[in-house]
């Protein structure tokens, strides 16, 4: 599927269904974007800002309520994949366990992402569970992009200097994408973000294939 200039419509996004157990994953042949995130990070609010519907996710102001992969068709042209909210701490061990096995599981499947967005609260930054999970995504492979939420939860200049940190914090090399589901800050850049590094990822695979020789 070609990526450049691809005409999406945001709203007309489909909740397909929960999945409990990656053998359950339907085949569905669309590029897959994952979205990532400790559980009080504001994943679904923002997933509701970027699809620009209010109710399309389900929020809660209750911490760890995604405990399912959650697939989303968007405009029928890509997959959304909601991962579970990572780090809750009033979560039973066992459960955290069955969370982040779920979460590997699809990452290392067959039905594994093109592109991971990594949500990181600006107020904090990366936390060691982020940290271990963009380790864990540079050695598989996995094309991710880090997106601060909250972001109108700090002014002009704090901003400026938390995402610095946040970057540094990161390796230096990827800055944060700042949004706010509230404001509606930095969502429209972020689809923009999203369709170039999929069709980036596209052309590197492309270009990974080795031509066929003539016979």
């Amino acid at each position: 599927m070609q990526f450049s200039g691809m005409n999406i419509h945001w709203p007309h996004t489909q909740f397909i269904q929960s999945v409990s157990d990656t053998r359950d994953f339907p085949s569905i042949d669309l590029p897959t974007v994952a979205i990532a995130g400790h559980s009080n990070v504001g994943k679904s609010t923002l997933l509701n800002a970027l699809f620009d519907r209010k109710n399309m996710v389900k929020t809660s102001k209750r911490p760890g309520c995604t405990r399912l992969l959650n697939l989303f068709s968007l405009d029928e042209k890509i997959l959304i994949v909601d991962l579970p909210g990572y780090g809750y701490a009033r979560a039973p061990k066992s459960e955290k366990r069955r969370w982040a096995k779920l979460i590997e599981l699809y990452l290392r499947g067959d039905a594994a992402p093109v592109l991971v967005l990594v949500l990181l609260d600006i107020r904090h930054g990366p936390k060691d569970s982020d940290l271990k999970l963009i380790e864990w995504l540079n050695d598989a492979g996995i094309r991710w992009v880090p997106v601060a939420t909250k972001a109108d939860k700090l002014t002009g200049n704090k901003r400026a200097v938390r995402l610095k940190e946040m970057c540094e914090n990161m390796g230096g090399l990827l800055k944060p994408h700042p949004t706010s589901s509230s404001t509606g800050r930095g969502i429209p850049e972020l689809r923009t973000l999203m369709l170039e590094e999929l069709k980036l990822a596209q052309e590197t695979v492309w270009d990974e294939v080795e031509p066929t020789e003539n016979l």
